[in-house]
């Protein structure tokens, strides 16, 4: 790679990534405080974790995008055969078969399946032919229905949501005929039907109805919420301070390493510290659709737009989460939920974001750069 092109590497996108993944180690050290156990020691893992997706973070940005391109499907078929092998062969963790063991390090195929929705639908819509048809529409869902099916049998209702929400947000961007997002949101209510009466498990339609109504059950599967808004709100303007959190250090909020991290955030940096985290969300939300007017081709442009899709949906849907605005369907916020898989997948997606950019044709991206 040349220099030329080693100068359109991104560092507003790069700096933004680095602090939310900083804000989430800040987060898990503060919970890591009262664990005497190494094992639990879920600060030095996540570093670990951050440390090892940066090393891929800068080897995947050097490549080529356009060999991503030329892989598609092969990416595609290997994710299908991962999420395959996990039903068989993967660890079970509080009831969802979904991670492969390697013993320090635990993998999720669903998170390899987030980003491989976006390389595959990035590959199709590409080579569809213009204007768009019912039939594109039906094709590209085909395509993504296997990852569905497979994730839900596992059962993680959140990844498959995630997914769904990615077809459904590219189609919109593609394709803005009123018929065709009528018919689609027909489809959705009727495919939703569905899975309520034949793929929902009983504790995932709990969980949906603990949302509507966490007080039925307080004490019980709606205690995770209840807690959360409590943790939420406890934190005021400028929160009780660094480790001095009540809810998460005395462990009242369960997963709050996880699924659970922005009330963790928001008890001890109280309202400041979450608009600080939205707003870096915000930064990046608007600086890819930045970026997205600098490709040239229509897999470049569906990658970029299809990955923050993907990460301001999981931001939107975690906070939701621990405010009691959507139910929980354990979606991690992105760089800052404890996880390796999703950290990981989180930073190749943004390293094939910068490699789009780079490997730019020159006359294209300088016309972009100066407007």
């Amino acid at each position: 790679m040349n220099s030329v092109r080693l100068k359109r590497f991104d560092f507003t996108l790069f700096f933004l990534m680095i602090f939310l993944i900083i804000f989430g180690l800040v987060g898990q050290y503060s919970l890591s405080l009262g664990i005497t156990e190494t094992k639990n020691n879920v600060f030095l893992k996540q570093t670990i974790f951050a440390l090892v997706g940066l090393f891929f973070f800068v080897v995947i940005f050097f490549i080529d995008f356009r060999f991503t391109r030329s892989a598609a499907y092969l990416i595609y078929l290997f994710t299908f055969f991962l999420l395959v092998a996990v039903l068989i062969f993967g660890h079970n963790f509080r009831g969802v078969k979904g991670w492969f063991n390697f013993g320090f390090f635990n993998f999720q195929p669903a998170e390899l399946a987030k980003l491989s929705t976006i390389i595959i639908l990035a590959k199709f819509w590409q080579e569809a032919r213009r204007p768009v048809r019912i039939k594109h529409l039906i094709f590209s869902f085909i395509l993504i229905c296997p990852f569905i099916f497979l994730i839900i049998r596992q059962p993680d209702l959140g990844s498959a949501l995630m997914i769904l929400i990615v077809w459904f947000g590219i189609f919109f961007l593609v394709d803005k005929n009123k018929k065709h997002l009528i018919g689609l949101l027909i489809v959705l209510v009727l495919v939703s039907s569905v899975a309520w009466f034949f793929f929902l498990e009983d504790y995932q339609k709990d969980r949906i109805l603990t949302y509507l109504n966490p007080q039925n059950d307080p004490l019980g599967r709606g205690y995770q919420i209840t807690q959360s808004i409590v943790a939420v709100g406890s934190g005021q303007f400028f929160g009780r301070g660094f480790g001095l959190g009540s809810q998460s250090q005395l462990k009242f909020l369960p997963d709050g390493e996880t699924d659970f991290i922005f009330a963790v955030l928001a008890e001890e940096f109280g309202l400041i510290g979450c608009l600080i985290v939205l707003g870096l969300y915000t930064a990046i939300f608007f600086h890819l659709i930045r970026m997205a007017r600098m490709v040239y081709d229509n897999f470049g442009l569906v990658l970029i737009l299809g990955t923050n899709i993907l990460l301001f949906s999981q931001m939107f849907i975690n906070v939701g989460m621990n405010i009691g605005l959507v139910p929980v369907v354990g979606v991690p916020l992105p760089f800052i939920s404890y996880g390796g898989s999703s950290l990981l997948i989180s930073l190749i997606s943004f390293a094939l974001i910068e490699s789009t950019i780079i490997y730019q044709p020159f006359t294209k991206y300088e016309d972009m750069i100066t407007l």
